[in-house]
């Protein structure tokens, strides 16, 4: 352990210092804002007490008419003379001589320093009655009160400082240093140490917490002894069953690779079958659909029957949503065993966006749904596969239109993103967003996982498979891109498709290349 820290770094000098200048900073600027406040008091007071005396002995000449009559106009000032501010008094008329004064040896000298007060003594305003009073009374007291207040303020410093230093050795200095020496002893021999101190205040929790603290390491290093000895007893066996571990990881291992070769065998035969079976499901569909739609649309006579027309429709468009299954299937198939390619082609953006749009605006307008686009450069154009990307923007349009109510927006948006040396920002994308319930947050990688459906009162009253997002964002990948889902519930759902830089493009720079190679 260090040793005690130097004389200002003590715990008690530094409290003696907050105290000491949290009092003075608090007690001073109060004691002498009291004794200012009583100074002003006794100021007014005094001119207040002047003042009245004036006033009644200037209504008591004017009463008498005393103007003409020293000794009577004497007594009457005599009263003013009594009190002990008192310095001199003048009766006079106008700018004459003083017709009496008092003291009547000299009257109000020129160089007397004092207070003054003139009243008017008559009625008529010729006579007036000239006051000097001084407020030496005043400052003589002033001067002992900030005295006795300084004196106060050292006495109460003093006693608040000895306060501090008796409380902090009872309360903090006492449990602190034997805190200190059981911590010290418990470092020199290596053995935890308990505290003997016993209070009901915050170093007594803090002691007690010690101690608990020290029981428990005691108990622990009990166990931690039990365990090693345990541990050691225990040593030859694990030996024994690493070896064993070690055989049976060996033979798991073979299982696994056999399971992994009976998995890839499975996966291969899967996409062999559905290769085979495509056209075998395909024919007998498109059969179903043609002829049902023959029936429904009464091509070769009108069927008798309203309801057989009815179960037309209905066998018509059970084979087309079957046949989309299929096809959907069959394409995350060829895709997922790497047998899927493009066939790239240079297409217009407004184009393609302006088709996805007209086929899936019937489908709005059916559910009352406003269909927004954002207008493109009809000069730009990108190398993709034309029916892939159709096919993405389609199963994202139909998305939006299929889960939001009606009276909502599905808008369809594209941007440029500018190239800031970082690949993913250039490019192009495509936001597809509407105003649905939106999907929780836990929602959104079982809504891009094929064949899940998410735990929504909406989606669950929906029909599908859930395969429309998943072969969406697996075709965006063949094309080196990226389908991020975004979504907040009660808000809306907006789903973005990245395509890298090196397929976007304007007509006219195509058009360049072409002549520039000599195609046509």
């Amino acid at each position: 352990m260090g040793a005690n820290p130097p004389f200002p770094r003590l715990l008690k000098v530094k409290l003696l210092a907050i105290v000491g200048v949290t009092f003075l900073a608090l007690i001073v600027p109060g004691i002498w804002l009291l004794l200012v406040t009583a100074s002003l008091a006794d100021e007014e007071l005094l001119a207040s007490r002047i003042g009245n005396l004036t006033a009644r002995t200037a209504l008591a000449v004017d009463r008498h008419a005393a103007y003409d009559k020293p000794f009577l106009a004497r007594d009457l000032l005599s009263p003013l003379a009594a009190d002990r501010a008192f310095l001199c008094a003048e009766l006079t008329k106008g700018n004459e001589a003083p017709a009496m004064a008092m003291p009547s040896a000299q009257g109000c000298p020129e160089n007397l320093d004092g207070m003054e007060i003139r009243i008017p003594a008559s009625k008529n305003g010729l006579w007036s009655l000239r006051v000097m009073f001084t407020d030496k009374e005043i400052r003589e007291t002033r001067q002992f009160e900030y005295t006795a207040g300084a004196t106060a303020i050292a006495v109460a410093f003093l006693a608040a400082l000895i306060a501090v230093v008796v409380g902090f050795f009872f309360l903090v200095d006492r449990p602190l240093k034997r805190l200190l020496e059981a911590i010290r002893e418990s470092s020199d021999c290596g053995e935890l140490q308990t505290v003997n101190w016993q209070s009901r205040d915050e170093f007594g929790l803090v002691v007690q917490a010690y101690n608990t603290m020290v029981e428990r390491e005691r108990q622990r290093e009990l166990t931690l002894r039990s365990v090693n000895e345990e541990l050691r007893r225990s040593e030859a066996d694990l030996g024994d069953l690493n070896r064993d571990l070690e055989d049976r990881v060996r033979e798991r291992t073979r299982e696994l690779e056999i399971a992994k070769k009976a998995a890839e065998f499975a996966n291969s035969s899967k996409t062999r079958f559905l290769r085979a079976m495509s056209h075998e499901l395909r024919t007998p569909l498109n059969a179903i659909i043609g002829f049902s739609d023959i029936m429904a649309h009464g091509t070769l006579g009108k069927l008798e029957n309203e309801r057989y027309r009815e179960f037309s429709v209905d066998i018509r468009e059970s084979g087309r949503h079957l046949l989309k299954i299929i096809n959907e299937l069959l394409d995350i198939a060829r895709i997922e065993a790497g047998q899927d390619s493009l066939e790239e082609e240079i297409v217009g953006v407004d184009a393609l966006v302006s088709e996805a749009v007209r086929l899936v605006k019937p489908l709005a307008d059916e559910r009352g749904i406003e269909l927004q686009r954002s207008e493109v450069d009809p000069e730009l154009v990108l190398d993709v596969d034309p029916t892939k990307m159709k096919q993405v923007l389609l199963n994202l349009l139909g998305n939006a239109v299929k889960y939001t109510p009606a009276g909502g927006t599905v808008k369809a948006i594209v941007s440029l993103r500018p190239r800031h040396g970082d690949s993913r920002r250039g490019g192009i994308e495509f936001h597809i967003s509407d105003t649905g319930r939106g999907i929780p947050s836990d929602q959104i990688p079982k809504a891009l996982t094929a064949f899940e459906r998410l735990d929504d009162e909406i989606t669950a009253s929906q029909s599908g498979t859930g395969l429309g997002l998943p072969l969406a964002q697996m075709m965006v990948e063949l094309h080196g891109g990226t389908l991020t889902l975004e979504s907040e519930v009660d808000v809306g759902t907006t789903v973005s498709v990245w395509l890298p830089a090196a397929r976007v493009g304007y007509l006219r720079n195509a058009l360049d290349d072409l002549k520039a190679t000599g195609t046509h």
